[in-house]
């Protein structure tokens, strides 16, 4: 048997009214039947809801309660099994989003935008949002006044935008040289521009790793000499490289030395077979 969820929206003005805006009432609702639907979504093992959510009653207190009742979309289809468990896992991961700052399960990037949107009215516009979910046993009931919504906001955040975790790893890094120096302790510094993101690299050896580099007229390497580094590379977060120990070097040639397009096809190269064909020929003859 289909059971409600009440919501509850209370509104802030000037004067001390606490009637909601229509916008403000209607969003509210809209936003955070989206997050059911979604929670559903990736519970679902195919993806499909097959929960339609529906207004069964309105109560004309103050402040205004709404009921929300799911229904099958498809008819005569029980739904009350996923109902349970899309229910609870909404209900408990908007509680754990203010709690602990930690991602919820079947919280995706899209659910986390949502629920902000829901937090974030009652810092401006409405008092207190509350949703009831008394009729399921592992529901926590969610109460959000100003005070836990903009700590539920800073919890958000902290989900959306994880602080930054410095490690260590054995890898490389290509790119162009872009200045070479000593550093206090004598050693050589050179700085890496990446290829692949731009971002400006503090190469450092205390033995011979960067030697390689030495060998080329300065007029070379200030040309933007293009090298690959390894060695231990010093993230200080995620895809920011903070500096590397460099353990060797390999110099690229220069654009201008590498083999032309017409110097390295040949348009005789099958003899005039189909390229299939040729490489067909080539299979059958070991």
């Amino acid at each position: 048997m289909a059971k409600p969820i009440k919501i509850t929206v209370k509104g802030t003005d000037n004067r001390g009214d606490d009637a909601p805006t229509v916008g403000d009432l209607l969003d509210q609702i809209q936003d955070f039947v989206f997050v059911l639907r979604e929670v559903e979504g990736a519970i679902a093992e195919d993806n499909r809801g097959e929960i339609v959510w529906r207004v069964t009653n309105a109560m004309r207190n103050s402040p205004l309660t709404f009921e929300i009742t799911p229904y099958p979309r498809n008819f005569a289809m029980n739904i009350d099994n996923r109902a349970e468990e899309v229910v609870s896992a909404t209900a408990r991961g908007l509680k754990e989003l203010s709690d602990t700052g930690e991602r919820p399960m079947y919280f995706s990037d899209q659910v986390l935008d949502r629920a902000e949107k829901v937090f974030t009215r009652n810092t401006n516009g409405l008092a207190s949002t509350v949703v009831d979910f008394s009729e399921y046993a592992d529901a926590p009931k969610l109460e959000v006044t100003p005070e836990v919504a903009r700590q539920s906001l800073a919890r958000i955040l902290e989900v959306k935008e994880p602080a930054p975790i410095a490690h260590r790893e054995l890898g490389s890094l290509e790119g162009l040289i872009a200045k070479v120096e000593l550093d206090g302790h004598g050693r050589p510094l050179v700085w890496l521009r990446s290829r692949l993101d731009g971002q400006i690299v503090k190469c450092v050896s205390s033995a011979k790793g960067l030697d390689r580099i030495g060998h080329f007229e300065v007029a070379e390497v200030l040309r933007g000499l293009r090298v690959r580094v390894h060695g231990i590379l010093n993230y200080k977060g995620l895809e920011q490289i903070a500096t590397i120990n460099v353990e060797g070097v390999h110099v690229f040639e220069p654009d201008k030395d590498l083999p032309e397009p017409g110097s390295i096809v040949s348009p005789g190269f099958t003899r005039g077979v189909e390229a299939s064909a040729y490489l067909e020929a080539l299979r059958d003859d070991g």
